[in-house]
């Protein structure tokens, strides 16, 4: 696929989702001004009709006419807020298109890097799309010596900057999940695969809080004292999806949670310093004191 084309299906994308339905004669005069069209070319109907028909193919969004008003509209937009791989892309790929048509904003707004997301996400995409098989050659942090492994790769998760894959290798350990960051070599392989029919990435991370996944994780009901202006946050960006306020005060809310309180949410939770504190349950309560003191050692 020609990059110039590719950057055309963006915009045609962002322009209807952020302009709404558009007749033909509109999206022309638009596409007239855009900067993408660095030749000052004419988007003739028949471009256009191979660009609707491309836009189909590869995001799987449809694009159709309403015959009464002759304007262009996405037909499935109720299909793209559910699924939240596309929308993540689409999110991520028009607000790229919407930069490179501001060049002036690109030192104006500023990204978190996600060094991994460089590193083999395309093919990695593209097999999940396709159910291939992914050779790969990976190299742990706990060992120093590098593997090679044959994989099904079922999904992508994004969590603190890194990219994730969770893939089945036909042994009796279930998913196991790797970072694209720790990968050395990723093939995609000619073989194919069927994701379980009762398989549901939902059902997969319910009460999960991180990005890890062991057997027999302990999902328990947790309750955080949270202080002060802290409460907005909490309020504004949940720190779980399962996160409910149960009591409010002039000083402090009370928050609960059902989930893993594994690694990741006890170090997210020591992030907030004093503003959060660890109710119940009492064993991670205690654990939680433990590293404090630990903490305090430390800083003597």
């Amino acid at each position: 696929m020609a990059k110039n084309y590719f950057k055309s299906y963006i915009w045609l994308l962002e322009t209807l989702l952020t302009q709404g339905p558009q007749t033909l004669k509109e999206i022309k005069e638009r596409w007239r001004d855009s900067i993408i069209n660095e030749n000052n070319k004419e988007l003739a109907p028949r471009t256009f009709a191979n660009h609707v028909a491309a836009i189909a193919d590869i995001f799987g969004i449809d694009i159709v006419c309403d015959r009464h008003t002759n304007t262009y509209y996405i037909e499935n937009m109720d299909d793209i807020g559910e699924n939240r791989i596309k929308e993540w892309m689409l999110d991520a790929l028009c607000l790229n298109s919407l930069l490179n048509e501001s060049a002036s904003l690109r030192d104006r707004v500023i990204f978190e890097n996600v060094p991994s997301n460089h590193k083999f996400l395309a093919t990695i995409i593209q097999a999940i799309r396709d159910s291939k098989k992914l050779k790969i050659r990976y190299k742990s942090y706990r060992s120093s010596e590098e593997i090679s492994m044959t994989v099904d790769p079922y999904f992508l998760k994004e969590f603190k900057r890194r990219w994730y894959l969770y893939g089945f290798k036909g042994d009796a350990d279930g998913l196991h999940m790797m970072a694209l960051d720790r990968m050395a070599r990723v093939e995609d392989l000619d073989e194919g695969f069927s994701l379980p029919k009762e398989f549901t990435v939902d059902d997969y991370f319910r009460g999960i809080y991180g990005a890890r996944v062991y057997p027999n994780m302990k999902r328990e009901l947790v309750k955080l004292k949270v202080y002060g202006t802290q409460v907005q946050y909490f309020r504004s960006l949940p720190l779980h999806s399962s996160q409910k306020e149960v009591e409010t005060d002039k000083n402090h809310s009370i928050f609960t949670y059902f989930l893993t309180p594994d690694y990741d949410f006890k170090q997210d939770v020591l992030s907030f310093g004093d503003k959060v504190e660890v109710l119940e349950p009492k064993e991670l309560r205690e654990e939680m004191k433990g590293i404090v003191k630990s903490l305090s050692i430390r800083y003597k």
